[in-house]
């Protein structure tokens, strides 16, 4: 049995990209913010662009020998007053890879590449209540429920990223700042 394996897409795997991500909007039409007949116009030539990895955009791919099984990708804001956010979407795993930890894999690798990037604090999502299969594997990474709620319906899940500990206030500089006087006018 082939080993199965997990990689950032590329442009090259487009085809198969796009036959399991319309595999997903045809199963659950309700965890993905397109429908199957707009995602089925989308060129071939625009969906290798989509998998192009860049500074704000990564879809990773599991394959189980040279099929591809499952699919999620990770987007963060370009805009810098929201640029410490990342977006976890298109979450997919073909039914026959269900049950053998590939959500997990493909969570798990969003993560590490999110926490590689520095600026980077929380990693977001949304979920359908009814998902349970989704919720169990995104709490059991360590989201939890954010504050808001999405639109539709969806619950909002986010996941703050473990980063070193910063070290406290510099007490020559709390000082100096504590020993300021005021001049009375």
């Amino acid at each position: 049995m082939p080993a199965t394996t997990i990689r950032p897409l590329a442009p090259d795997d487009a085809a198969a990209y796009r036959a399991l991500r319309l595999a997903g909007i045809a199963e659950l039409p309700a965890a993905f913010c397109t429908t199957h007949a707009a995602e089925s116009a989308v060129p071939l030539t625009q969906m290798a662009q989509r998998l192009r990895a860049g500074p704000h955009q990564i879809i990773f791919g599991t394959f189980d020998g040279a099929r591809l099984t499952g699919i999620a990708g990770l987007r963060r804001e370009a805009i810098a007053v929201v640029h410490d956010k990342a977006s976890l979407w298109g979450v997919y795993v073909a039914p026959s890879a269900r049950g053998h930890g590939t959500g997990r894999q493909l969570v798990q690798a969003a993560i590490a590449h999110a926490c590689a990037i520095p600026e980077l604090a929380r990693v977001r999502l949304a979920v359908a209540p009814d998902n349970h299969a989704a919720l169990s594997l995104y709490l059991g990474c360590g989201f939890v429920l954010a504050g808001e709620a999405a639109s539709g319906g969806l619950l909002q899940l986010q996941l703050t990223l473990p980063r070193p500990a910063i070290a406290g206030p510099r007490n020559d500089v709390f000082m100096k700042i504590n020993t300021l006087q005021v001049l009375a006018k």
